[in-house]
């Protein structure tokens, strides 16, 4: 009976072998093609055919535990090899960098430009953490882009600007003196609070005519929504 039975082994392990090498078949002849769909773009050298790019993150992530390398300085680096346009692949999802601030502009502000929703999630909140929120950059849709620009445009026109330059030349000494102590070179300057403070400094005196300072006595009080 037992001899009876192996007749079909071959077509069993046959079959098993299909179930496998199939799937993996049809992933790679889609990678395939996506990377040539692309390849009039530049392009980063790959760590990995299947993961894409991804290897490459993870790669620089090791290096930066071990060098201590900041994680920001691979795109800096990329940029140089392939210019300020060139794509990445996350496995089968190809994202396009632009390090071009008019291509920014455009992609930004121009309404026949499709926005992401997905990238636009991913620009809100970055490891739990709000980076971009949603405001009038990370809008998808022109439409409701349009309708909140509206409320900002006085604003921006040249007559109010004029009047709120007094402000931020004040906003910009008050930035001035609080790097001048590290003006020697001796110490780090705290760039990233110097910043977040002169951000809450203009909101509140441009925005609100009010002083944080003088109203709450501590400015780190509102850092956190900055």
């Amino acid at each position: 009976m037992f001899n009876s039975m192996l007749w079909w082994a071959p077509y069993l392990a046959g079959g098993l072998f299909l179930l496998v090498a199939t799937p993996l078949l049809l992933a790679s002849l889609y990678l395939v093609y996506i990377h040539r769909k692309f390849s009039h773009i530049p392009s980063p050298k790959m760590d990995s055919f299947f993961l894409g790019h991804i290897a490459n993150f993870l790669a620089m992530r090791r290096k930066m535990k071990n060098e201590d390398e900041p994680m920001a300085t691979i795109i800096p680096k990329w940029t140089a090899e392939c210019g300020n346009l060139f794509v990445i692949f996350y496995i089968y999802h190809p994202v396009v960098v632009s390090t071009n601030p008019e291509d920014v502009k455009k992609v930004a502000f121009d309404e026949s430009v499709a926005k992401s929703h997905n990238t636009v999630e991913v620009m809100n909140n970055i490891f739990g953490q709000r980076y971009m929120g949603r405001g009038l950059f990370t809008i998808p849709d022109y439409e409701t882009w349009k309708s909140r620009r509206k409320l900002y445009d006085p604003s921006f026109k040249r007559s109010s600007l004029k009047e709120l330059l007094p402000k931020f030349n004040e906003c910009a000494n008050t930035f001035l003196e609080r790097l001048r102590p590290y003006a020697g070179g001796k110490r780090e300057a705290p760039m990233k609070e110097a910043f977040h403070e002169a951000a809450l400094d203009v909101i509140s005196k441009v925005a609100f005519s009010s002083d944080f300072d003088k109203e709450w006595g501590n400015k780190r009080l509102g850092l956190k929504y900055i």
